[in-house]
Formats: C-alpha cells, sequence, structure tokens
C-alpha cells in the first residue's frame, strides 16, 4: 500500500530544503532592483510642462491604458513600477 506523500510537501510549494536559492546569483530575488538609482523624467511617459520647469506629466494611463489621463509628475522623483527607459 503506497504512503500519501502530500502531507511532506512544504508550505512554500519548493520541495527542497530551505536555503537552496538564496546564494543563487540568477535567481530573480538576488537580481539587483531595476529601478534603483532611476528617476521619472527618465521614463518614456514622463512629457516635460513648457510652463512648469520643475515637473511635468506622466502619460502612462494615456498611452498604454487607452485612458484620457494624465497625472502631474516630478521629473526628479523615483521611477514607479510603469518606468520605460526612453529610447
Amino acid at each position: 500500500m503506497e504512503e500519501d506523500m502530500s502531507g511532506f510537501e512544504p508550505e512554500c510549494g519548493w520541495n527542497l530544503p530551505p536555503g537552496c536559492f538564496e546564494g543563487d546569483p540568477n535567481a530573480p530575488w538576488n537580481a539587483p532592483d531595476p529601478l534603483e538609482g532611476r528617476k521619472c523624467g527618465d521614463c518614456r511617459y514622463f512629457g516635460q510642462l513648457p510652463i512648469r520647469h520643475e515637473g511635468g506629466v506622466c502619460l502612462f494611463e494615456a498611452m498604454d491604458e487607452n485612458v484620457a489621463a494624465v497625472s502631474l509628475a516630478d521629473g526628479r522623483g523615483c521611477a514607479c513600477e510603469a518606468f520605460e527607459p526612453c529610447a
């Protein structure tokens, strides 16, 4: 008679001992944060306003989500999750 092995599966879903992947340099969780050091003004969705030299608008919603809206953005602020570098 076979024993049910479902009770031996760890909660995390990995069937390996804890700590196996922490030192893997190719693991996504060990990669540097892609947004670290990036500024909002370096994004392709940032548009500088000619009237307000200290800021601009974020065009992400208008360009990618087809929403007729823009958000005020500070080009010196940290990049958000929608960041895409200028080409």
